[in-house]
């Protein structure tokens, strides 16, 4: 017989932790002096390290204040600023960014400024719960070493339209390792104005049990003709999990978009030291979800993506042939990672690249369309919104890219709301990535601990 456990049933038996949510149970009520003593020592800690935040941190930047954002809550990036930005880990411009506790991975940011200047930049680290609220810990307890670290003067290209600097920052250095598992964030800010330019996503694991993951394909269509997909996986539970129906939590995420994370609620027990999670039989991820490839190798009029160039222009402007709602996806697996590849040769060149869209039909009063991409981390933003020029008859959008490789969207912003779906092709079978992410309540330390990361795709598992 097989035991399942609903979110809600496990909301019974005790409510999701987190120092703002304490369920008052006899054991909480013995433990309050404890908790009073550190959360003194916490207030502390949080007063004297205050004040080496940026105070932007604590702002809901503008890319995730809709309702089904691709990114995280707190997630920022000053793309009018930073070029070609990515985080991986070292070595896979591809892989998550994704490292484990104690070992010797590390992860790298990498980004370019359009400037001959040299700027000074630091970066600082934030711990988060997995819904991406700061988590109670100070940064002496997630840490050790300084907590500010200042990047090196970066490197000059090897071109002049535009001339760039190029900065690459590898972590955790030598002088300082992360202690704790966990959601993290790195922030980027200009160290001379304290201005935060970019706010991003990464996890520690602990790699702890062992995981197995398949993903259920729905040859039945839903609606519009699309492609249902429902991960599901087992979780071979560790040692150092004594409670796991009331400590373990667990999500599913498609395509690297942090933001739109999903919390498997229906939890299998019956067999011994394993769990099988899934998400409700009520919601399924889109089995097809569609993306725009874009192959800018060279800026040469050869390339068949390239309408008309003017290299008079600094930097030259690149006008792309049209793409057409319903017969431009890429039917190529896109399991590759959701991040873009620039060329991070210091000889790679920039252009002004110009989009031009036809959506085939008339948007409705309050819709607009915006781009969106590895270009830009896949965030909402003002400059990225297409406007119409009635000459082509075509919607557009200018981006400064590099050469090297994107994928990419047009998508409806009306009111809080994305429609991410609404161009799509309908046709393509584009492979789906899944990572699974099984999360511990420490109830000493009142946090998170991150015991596994699983990744995993729609036609690989």
């Amino acid at each position: 017989m097989r035991t399942f456990f609903s979110r809600d049933h496990t909301h019974l038996f005790m409510k999701a932790f987190s120092m703002s949510d304490l369920s008052f149970s006899p054991g909480f009520l013995r433990a309050v002096p404890v908790i009073l003593f550190l959360t003194v020592n916490l207030l502390a800690c949080s007063v004297t390290q205050q004040s080496t935040y940026p105070r932007s941190f604590d702002r809901e930047p503008e890319s995730t204040r809709y309702r089904n954002s691709f990114q995280v809550s707190g997630h920022l990036l000053d793309s009018s600023f930073l070029q070609s930005v990515q985080l991986n880990r070292t070595g896979n411009p591809s892989s998550a960014p994704v490292i484990e506790l104690g070992s010797n991975q590390t992860l790298e940011l990498f980004f370019e400024i359009l400037n001959f200047d040299s700027n000074q930049f630091s970066v600082t680290f934030t711990h988060h719960n997995p819904d991406w609220s700061r988590s109670s810990l100070p940064p002496d307890f997630f840490m050790s070493g300084l907590q500010n670290r200042n990047l090196d003067s970066g490197r000059v290209s090897q071109v002049q339209r535009p001339s760039y600097r190029q900065y690459q920052y590898r972590f955790p250095e030598n002088d300082f390792r992360f202690t704790k598992s966990g959601n993290y964030m790195i922030h980027l800010y200009d160290h001379d104005s304290r201005r935060t330019l970019l706010s991003l996503p990464f996890f520690v694991t602990e790699n702890q049990g062992a995981v197995r993951s398949a993903v259920e394909v729905y040859q039945t269509p839903r609606q519009n003709l699309r492609i249902s997909n429902r991960p599901t996986s087992t979780y071979a539970i560790p040692e150092i999990v004594e409670q796991p129906i009331f400590d373990l939590e667990f999500y599913f995420v498609q395509n690297q978009f942090w933001g739109r994370s999903v919390r498997a609620d229906e939890l299998d027990f019956s067999a011994p030291n394993e769990v099988r999670f899934e998400t409700s039989s009520r919601f399924s991820f889109l089995g097809d979800y569609e993306f725009l490839f874009l192959s800018l190798q060279n800026f040469n009029r050869s390339n068949p993506q390239i309408f008309e160039t003017d290299p008079g222009q600094i930097p030259p402007k690149i006008v792309l042939s049209d793409d057409i709602s319903g017969f431009s996806a890429a039917a190529r697996a896109a399991a590759s990672g959701r991040f873009g590849r620039p060329d991070r040769r210091l000889s790679g060149e920039y252009a002004n690249v110009q989009f031009t869209f036809d959506p085939g039909r008339n948007l409705l009063p309050g819709e607009h369309i915006y781009l969106v991409g590895d270009f830009n981390n896949w965030t909402i933003r003002q400059d990225y919104r297409l406007t119409f020029d009635a000459g082509m008859n075509r919607w557009t959008g200018n981006t400064v890219l590099k050469e090297g490789s994107y994928y990419y969207k047009y998508v409806v912003l009306s009111g809080n709301e994305i429609n991410d779906l609404i161009f799509d092709d309908l046709f393509t079978r584009t492979e789906q990535e899944y990572h699974a992410l099984i999360y511990k309540r420490d109830h000493k330390e009142f946090y998170y601990r991150l015991l596994q990361i699983h990744q995993f795709t729609s036609g690989r598992n």
